[in-house]
């Protein structure tokens, strides 16, 4: 499956705007040329795996957010219906592991 059948240019836009970005600094900021930011923005090229993997450190989202296979930037995580304590608690294994599961639980006791 080519990534130009899911590929949202208009995200990329919108997420390098949003940093107040011109295509050069996000050019700088994620490693990948001025030019080649252009290019993906304008629909000429579709970014390969390593560059789509940049682009998502760099903006701190999900692959499936800039393929828009999702609208959540965060990416795909279950069923898409987590709660905010079951996203708290993946946040904070993610970061801490056990312990820090733990210490958002040991948060909501009453």
């Amino acid at each position: 499956m080519s990534i130009k059948a899911f590929w949202r240019m208009d995200r990329l836009i919108a997420l390098r705007e949003k940093h107040g970005w011109s295509q050069r600094e996000l050019g700088r900021q994620s490693g990948i040329t001025e030019t080649m930011i252009a290019r993906y923005e304008r629909g000429f090229n579709d970014p390969s795996v390593p560059a789509l993997l940049r682009l998502t450190e760099t903006f701190g989202v999900s692959a499936d957010y800039l393929l828009g296979t999702t609208d959540d930037p965060r990416g795909h995580v279950g069923d898409g219906q987590m709660s905010d304590d079951e996203r708290a608690m993946l946040e904070a294994f993610r970061r801490d592991g056990w312990r820090g599961v733990i210490r958002v639980v040991a948060e909501r006791i009453p």
